[in-house]
């Protein structure tokens, strides 16, 4: 073949690779200057959290308290991450309401990728007048937890959000490798509801309204904080 003829074959994707290219960097770009413009009002005390409240159950609604220091955590709530880790993450969540399940692979993700820097514990707080099956999920989590599979159970929950019959439940049970006669038995004791019930109140007394509701170090932003900025407040936190 001529190979003045091949080479201007090849130019339309050469150009084609060119353009690519130049919107991936821009894109990254764009990103850039997110990630600088956000650190600059968490700096300086300016971001807007309140636009969160747009994304919770129940009357949440714009429920952040930039300025009390709440102590939330406790010893018994299942946890991931060491005590006395520099950022401590609590969650009140309730494993019907959506914006805890887009909440859940991004907490998840942020706890993995920081490892020993961050330990976070997740609270019940079943909004059971507009979720019918947010309490007997909160009950699976405190029987999985019984059996030290707390974790697995939490996934599980969330993954199959539209699936919250006690038969699912308890499916779920096995597939986690749960000892499901004890699991049926927990469920339906009144140990389970009273773990649920403490969390609740103790959420209610820290000014919790809505799910998810998080305490970062004690400070209280309330809906669904993107990753990127959740990101930069664990960053800051480190870096200080």
């Amino acid at each position: 073949m001529d190979p003045q003829l091949q080479k201007t074959k090849r130019s339309p994707w050469k150009w084609i690779a060119i353009i690519a290219g130049c919107l991936v960097l821009g894109y990254v770009l764009l990103i850039v200057v997110d990630t600088v413009r956000v650190h600059k009002q968490l700096l300086s005390g300016t971001y807007n959290f309140n636009a969160y409240g747009q994304e919770t159950s129940g009357k949440g609604g714009s429920n952040v308290d930039l300025v009390h220091i709440y102590d939330v955590a406790t010893s018994d709530d299942p946890a991931i991450g060491p005590v006395g880790a520099p950022i401590e993450i609590v969650e009140f969540g309730d494993f019907e309401c959506p914006y805890c399940e887009r909440s859940f692979p991004i907490i998840r993700s942020l706890v993995s990728q920081y490892g020993d820097s961050v330990r976070y514990q997740f609270r019940d707080f079943p909004l059971t007048d507009i979720h019918p099956s947010a309490e007997i999920a909160a009950r699976a989590g405190y029987c999985a937890e019984e059996q030290k599979r707390f974790w697995p159970m939490h996934d599980k929950l969330f993954q199959n959000q539209d699936r919250l019959a006690e038969s699912d439940i308890i499916r779920y049970a096995t597939q986690i490798g749960l000892t499901v006669d004890d699991f049926k038995t927990c469920l339906s004791s009144d140990d389970s509801l009273r773990e649920i019930a403490e969390d609740y109140q103790d959420g209610v007394a820290a000014g919790v309204l809505g799910t998810p509701t998080w305490y970062i170090n004690g400070i209280r932003i309330a809906g669904v904080i993107p990753e990127d900025v959740f990101r930069q407040i664990i960053e800051d936190i480190i870096s200080k």
